[in-house]
């Protein structure tokens, strides 16, 4: 049912809800050219059923916030002052620097920033990206789940399904682990996870709080923020010392037994126990419980990603886990991701290019700090997984390319190891996402960056700073093959949705906006003349044009289910097996057996501070009300979730004289922000968690960047060599703060 009719003047077409990257199938009602309905689909494969935020998804394509025009910044950036100019202008302008910048500072001396994975967009940047010979690129992934992807990697060469859903009947229990499914991922998840509970399956839910997940599972550790790679060796101290481990596949298929089984001696459970706050015998019950009921998931999360110097170990930890007791690749346990086979996406992102890129002379600008993370290792991976990924690197690979952020904005600022001078930002509001965003800021406004553009839907504070801003189309005004969970290369699962609406005003596709700059820019050839015939280009390994593939009444491409691949394959790690004692990581300059190490603020590393910073800072949870630092414009949303707000403890609060719904100021040695007190006794006395992602689109676009430092988290999160992860990636979710009434009243004016 890609068409039809309820009325003589409306037109029911199949979309997609274009609020968020997981790509619900809905059914729009469209009469005289105009949206008037959307609703849930419920013959898609992902209903678009049960999620607050879809019932804004009409109120956001023609919101008076969105952008239509191009336009070009007149005066300082960040002044708010514009001109309106024509595509031809904006692109003519635009060719003319970069091609500039090209020639003095070579290839390297462009930044890419993508969004958070909505549609086509992300993948043709890192196409243009890689076609261009830059490896200074990166999207919203860096900040969310990449340390889980390397450890992955690293050990067993590919990495899980994403948002693995239980299966009913098969999944016997589930580790939750620093995600919170009820919320990131929507009821479907949650609703596959009841029905699978009536089967027996158990959950055992990590996390610092009394999250969704934790309330409805069937053991909770409250554990210390930062402290997950001592959890997680702890565990596997028990299985392995009661034999609980998988010994046949261990035995066939694991490299490095010994040396894991020697590592993790030195976690006995009253260690574990005291660096983690988790009582023991809870460390040993959900051990037990994991290593006897197979086939078990441990889930991705960025809880886990997010702990700076502590993230190594918790996600190593994680993957040791899984892969000792035999749950990998398979069904109702961590089954790999499908690399793309129906389409051809992985020679169409073209990432042999950037490694093998005639004008590209630099490694990205991170590294020689952080080499997980760098063309050097994406070379290593393709070399590792060449017998078992024969038509190239698959999907995720992109993320093994990334640099660090923090060295980014040095590029920019100080020029070092080498100059960054232009950026290109797609679909991501940086300064609301990123850490440290004030220097984030410092940097897009520094005049060591010549060029700034920004194809964005709403004038967000990155926005803000640009030279020139570009209207991008959404969902509605896209023709999609929307990948499951919405991010491309990870599974090989597809659904074609035809474009239901024409681009309102001069709004472009990101698609159409990369092409012109490519086709100006020397990449002729590499840009059919349309999204939809970049789609026939993409669907030629399945014989089939999108155009057909939109028609049928089941518009998917969906690949068998397949597990224990390795059976045929082997691993894609050097040896072709599970590697506990990483080829890869050894061959990157890392200790393939890190100890855990405390986040760099800590109550144990770092006590001076914690005198006078005595409150474990968590951030970055999701919000059900919003989309990372978007939909806070759309008022039926503000009116359900108005204010920004941070939980503590009602004692914590009562010691502070803090009352439910106070102001109050979080304050970090970077700096301060408000939000309103949420208590709650879920939360450990000592902790606090702090909503992201807050701004106020409501106000006039000003130097003030429509008070993108009042709430926001992220502009207090340091970043750097001290607070990163292995990847480069920050400490979001493991800092010290404190915390104490504001005596003002925080803003309360309500979006339009």
């Amino acid at each position: 049912m890609p068409e039809s009719k309820v009325a003589e003047d409306i037109t029911v077409k199949r979309t997609i809800c274009p609020l968020c990257a997981t790509g619900c199938n809905a059914v729009v009602h469209i009469q005289n050219g105009r949206p008037v309905r959307i609703k849930a689909d419920p013959k898609g494969p992902v209903p678009a059923t049960g999620c607050v935020k879809f019932t804004g998804a009409l109120d956001y394509h023609d919101h008076p916030a969105r952008l239509n025009f191009p336009m070009k910044r007149v005066g300082q950036r960040g002044e708010g002052r514009w001109e309106r100019v024509s595509w031809e202008q904006a692109m003519d302008e635009i060719t003319e620097k970069l091609a500039r910048i090209k020639d003095k500072w070579g290839p390297e001396a462009l930044l890419g920033v993508g969004g958070s994975g909505h549609g086509p967009g992300d993948p043709n940047l890192w196409r243009f990206c890689n076609l261009w010979g830059t490896p200074n690129y990166f999207h919203q992934g860096k900040n969310c789940g990449e340390p889980e992807y390397f450890a992955e990697w690293a050990v067993y060469g590919a990495i899980s399904e994403i948002g693995n859903t239980p299966v009913p009947g098969v999944t016997k229990c589930v580790i939750i682990w620093g995600s919170n499914p009820p919320v990131s991922y929507g009821s479907n998840w949650w609703k596959a996870a009841e029905a699978a509970r009536t089967q027996g399956m158990k959950i055992i839910t990590v996390d610092p709080r009394l999250s969704e997940s934790a309330k409805g599972s069937d053991l909770w550790l409250q554990i210390r923020p930062g402290t997950d790679g001592a959890l997680a060796y702890g565990m596997l101290k028990l299985i392995i010392d009661e034999g609980l481990y998988d010994a046949d596949f261990v035995n066939r298929w694991c490299l490095g037994f010994e040396e894991l089984k020697a590592f993790v001696a030195q976690y006995s459970l009253s260690k574990v126990e005291a660096i983690t706050w988790v009582p023991a015998a809870k460390i040993a019950e959900a051990a037990r419980l994991y290593a006897t009921s197979k086939p078990a998931d441990i889930m991705f999360g960025l809880g886990t990603a997010h702990q700076g110097k502590g993230t190594f170990s918790a996600v190593l930890g994680k993957a040791f886990l899984r892969a000792i007791t035999g749950n990998v690749d398979v069904l109702g346990g961590n089954r790999f991701g499908d690399v793309p086979e129906q389409t051809s996406f992985v020679e169409q992102m073209h990432w042999d290019k950037i490694i093998d890129h005639p004008e590209r002379t630099r490694d990205n600008v991170s590294s020689e700090v952080w080499p997980y993370g760098s063309v050097k290792a994406l070379k290593l991976f393709r070399e590792a997984m060449s017998n078992v990924y024969p038509k190239g690197l698959p999907g995720p690979a992109k993320y093994m390319i990334y640099p660090a952020p923090s060295s980014v904005w040095t590029a920019i600022l100080d020029q070092k190891p080498y100059p960054i001078r232009a950026a290109l930002i797609q679909a991501s509001n940086t300064l609301g996402t990123f850490a440290n965003s004030k220097r984030i800021a410092q940097a897009f406004t520094s005049g060591n960056l010549e060029l700034l553009v920004v194809l964005e839907q709403n004038l967000t504070p990155t926005a803000q700073l640009a030279d020139y801003v570009l209207p991008a189309a959404d969902a509605l005004e896209t023709p999609n093959i929307f990948v499951a969970v919405g991010y491309w290369g990870f599974n090989d699962l597809y659904n074609a949705i035809p474009r239901a609406l024409d681009p309102l005003y001069e709004r472009r596709t990101d698609y159409d906006v990369f092409r012109d700059l490519g086709n100006r820019l020397g990449q002729q050839g590499y840009w059919p003349d349309s999204l939809e015939g970049w789609y026939d280009r993409l669907l030629e390994p399945s014989s089939v044009k999108f155009e057909e593939l939109a028609a049928r009444n089941d518009p998917q491409l969906a690949p068998p289910v397949r597990e224990k691949r390795y059976l045929t394959s082997g691993f894609a790690t050097a040896s072709g097996k599970v590697e506990f004692s990483s080829s890869m990581l050894k061959k990157l300059g890392y200790d393939p057996f890190p100890q855990h190490e405390e986040p760099a603020w800590s109550p144990v590393s770092n006590p001076e501070l914690a005198k006078e910073y005595p409150y474990i800072l968590i951030t970055t949870g999701r919000n059900r009300h919003f989309q990372g630092s978007n939909l806070h414009q759309i008022a039926k949303l503000r009116r359900l979730h108005p204010h920004p707000l941070v939980q503590l403890h009602p004692e914590t609060a009562r010691q502070l004289g803090i009352a439910e719904g106070d102001d109050v100021y979080i304050e970090t040695p970077v700096g301060r922000v408000r939000q309103k007190a949420r208590l709650f006794k879920g939360i450990n006395p000592q902790v606090v968690h702090a909503e992201f992602g807050w701004w106020y689109p409501e106000r006039t676009p000003d130097s003030s960047l429509s008070g993108i430092w009042e709430s926001n988290i992220n502009s207090i999160v340091p970043d750097g060599p001290e607070h990163a992860s292995f990847t480069g990636d920050s400490s979001f979710r493991a800092l010290l703060c404190r915390v104490y009434p504001a005596k003002e009243s925080a803003p309360g004016s309500i979006a339009h």
